[in-house]
């Protein structure tokens, strides 16, 4: 309908971006006297809870990969506090010769995500929440290269906006259960109009005219107009 075909893949960036903050967590056990039992790197999968659950009830023998963490991203939502003008035109140099890259400003959108967290022990969910909070007060800053090809970089703050734990069973308690974590963020990110092309100024033509002059007998003497051009 617009007429113009065009991705940035600005949310799929996002995705990822976000999943990185978390893809390095570790859960530690050890005995009472301190001495290592096992360092566990807690798995990141973008999947749901609801998919997750589901699929641990149909085969808990086989899908039961505690602890993990699954995130997604749940919707998104234009965000006007943070809008300038929209007819705003960023001006960039192209590599077509006598070609100006032009886009307008991109437009402000929150994209909400929610992050599980699934572990069998308690002790095990607060080592993952507690290497995860300190770091939001209430946000964490991330840089993304949204536009490659204009090199457009830019910090994009996730905010943590709610944090629940939950019991998950089904059947037999002490076969099915689940404690699950969940924490859920706002990153505030961007929307990129598409990109143009459009021809440089190469001439530039200027008129004007210097006063009239008055003679010894009062009379004005009309000057001549002027035109100066100059050419790129």
């Amino acid at each position: 309908m617009f007429g113009t075909t065009f991705y940035h893949g600005t949310t799929k960036k996002l995705i990822v971006a976000f999943g990185s903050v978390f893809n390095n967590i570790h859960v530690i056990r050890s005995e009472s006297d301190g001495t290592l039992i096992k360092d566990i790197q807690v798995p990141l999968a973008y999947e749901s809870r609801k998919k997750y659950l589901a699929r641990l009830i149909q085969d808990s023998k086989k899908n039961r990969q505690v602890p993990r963490m699954g995130f997604i991203l749940t919707g998104l939502e234009a965000d006007y506090t943070r809008s300038v003008n929209q007819m705003n035109e960023y001006t960039f140099t192209s590599a077509t010769p006598n070609k100006a890259t032009i886009m307008y400003t991109p437009i402000p959108y929150n994209f909400n995500f929610t992050l599980d967290v699934y572990v069998d022990y308690m002790d095990d969910g607060l080592q993952i929440i507690e290497q995860i909070l300190p770091y939001f007060q209430p946000d964490f800053n991330i840089v993304v290269e949204e536009v490659p090809e204009l090199e457009i970089r830019r910090d994009i703050p996730i905010e943590l906006t709610g944090l629940n734990m939950v019991d998950e069973f089904e059947g037999d308690f002490s076969e099915q259960r689940i404690v699950n974590w969940q924490l859920d963020f706002v990153i505030k990110g961007w929307i990129y109009p598409p990109v143009r092309e459009q021809g440089v100024v190469a001439t530039v033509t200027t008129n004007y005219s210097t006063p009239d002059i008055v003679d010894e007998a009062g009379e004005q003497i009309p000057q001549p107009w002027f035109q100066l051009g100059t050419g790129i």
